[in-house]
């Protein structure tokens, strides 16, 4: 009878180390696929912001603003490349203009369509090199919100190896000749050598016109013309501009009664400050002093300094004039004084209608440091003439009127 032999069991040491091999297996698979991945991340088509053509306008009183050059090379500069292109589809418009002390900046981009698919706006009171950087920020942000992928060159094919490489087609035949006469038996010679590949013409080499000619990256955007259809040139004077105004005024204290009349103004103004000339005539809607008829103008002429917000002013002036009396009866009257000098100021607030026209109105005091004097004409029987009429101490003024700008 035989026995059964038995053995120690090694079925626990073997199954462990089975296990450990399938873990280090199974982690680097998982290895080799995260890295293959990768790979193909990295070998996919990159990404670059979507192309799209500028046009860039600076408005009235953005004449010192830098141009589209360099509001091209902030957007490359955040983009990292230029992504203006003459033949893109996308239209980015820029327009810079002042409205009263701001320098406003509007954006907008259309479609192939020409529909509006975003717009913004950014206002700066500070140097306009800042403004235009910022804009630049913006749009280069939006194109980049919207990237295009960039396609990439196939890789040049090669003949399979161990493959003949295919011989260039020969030249038509023409049409048959006379048959040549067949060599001799008896005659030998060398076999005919076979006929040499002939050369591929290579590419002809550009024209002058061709090589003078910008690239699509080397183009610069010209700035459109304007609604007046005259190209928008940077001015060196920078915002200094000339103003002409006119308007109605109505005084008093300039001469007796309350006067009315029209106020000529020429001047100029550099951002926030103004300085103006101004001629004013009133006629006196009173014809009578103390029951004497006349009838009284008045002529003036002012300088005017004023420091302008965004719809109010404020000014100083100096006055100089003089006052006209016409008596009906002379020999009753006698003028003692007719020259008007006073200084003052003004407070009033201006309305914008478009770029080049405003209207404005204002009140004024005037404090008058020499006044006209008015007497009776001397009466030897009495013992002192009596007094007429002389200027009081403060006079004031209102006006209203439109300003144009040049």
């Amino acid at each position: 009878m035989q026995h059964a032999r038995l053995t120690p069991s090694t079925s626990g040491p073997l199954r462990l180390r089975h296990v450990r091999r399938a873990a280090c297996a199974g982690a680097a698979l998982l290895g080799a696929a995260y890295l293959l991945c990768a790979a193909e991340a990295h070998a996919g088509p990159a990404l670059r912001p979507s192309a799209a053509r500028l046009e860039y306008v600076r408005g009235h009183g953005a004449e010192h603003c830098p141009d589209a050059s360099f509001l091209r090379a902030e957007v490359a500069r955040v983009a990292g490349e230029d992504p203006f292109r003459d033949d893109a589809p996308i239209l980015i418009s820029v327009r810079i203009e002042r409205h009263e002390a701001e320098l406003v900046a509007s954006l907008a981009l259309r479609d192939s369509q020409g529909a509006t698919r975003w717009a913004d706006g950014f206002s700066t009171i500070s140097a306009c090199e800042v403004l235009v950087a910022g804009v630049g920020l913006a749009i280069a942000a939006r194109l980049l919100g919207m990237p295009e992928r960039v396609p990439q060159e196939p890789p040049p094919s090669e003949p399979p190896q161990g493959l003949p490489e295919p011989s260039p087609p020969e030249p038509p035949q023409g049409p048959p000749g006379p048959r040549p006469p067949e060599p001799s038996q008896g005659l030998s010679g060398p076999p005919p050598s076979p006929r040499a590949p002939q050369d591929r013409p290579g590419p002809l080499p550009p024209t002058h016109a061709a090589r003078a000619a910008p690239g699509p990256s080397e183009r610069v955007a010209t700035e459109p013309p304007t609604s007046s259809g005259e190209q928008v040139m940077a001015d060196p004077s920078g915002p200094l501009r000339f103003e002409a105004g006119l308007g109605a005024t109505v005084g008093l204290g300039i001469t007796p009664g309350i006067a009315a009349g029209t106020t000529l103004a020429l001047g100029v103004r550099w951002s926030d400050w103004s300085v103006a000339v101004e001629g004013r005539g009133l006629v006196s809607l009173a014809k009578e002093v103390e029951g004497t008829p006349l009838e009284m103008t008045a002529f003036t002429a002012a300088t005017v300094t004023c420091l302008r917000g965004r719809h109010l002013f404020a000014c100083g002036l100096a006055t100089l004039g003089a006052v006209r009396f016409i008596p009906e009866e002379p020999w009753n009257m006698r003028v003692r004084r007719k020259t008007l000098v006073g200084v003052g100021a003004r407070l009033g607030s201006a309305w914008r209608l478009s770029d080049r026209w405003s209207v404005h109105g204002h009140a004024e005091a005037i404090w008058i440091v020499e006044d006209v004097l008015l007497r009776r004409q001397v009466d030897h029987a009495a013992t002192s003439a009596p007094l007429y009429w002389n200027s009081p101490p403060l006079g004031a003024a209102l006006g209203l009127g439109v300003t144009a700008s040049f």
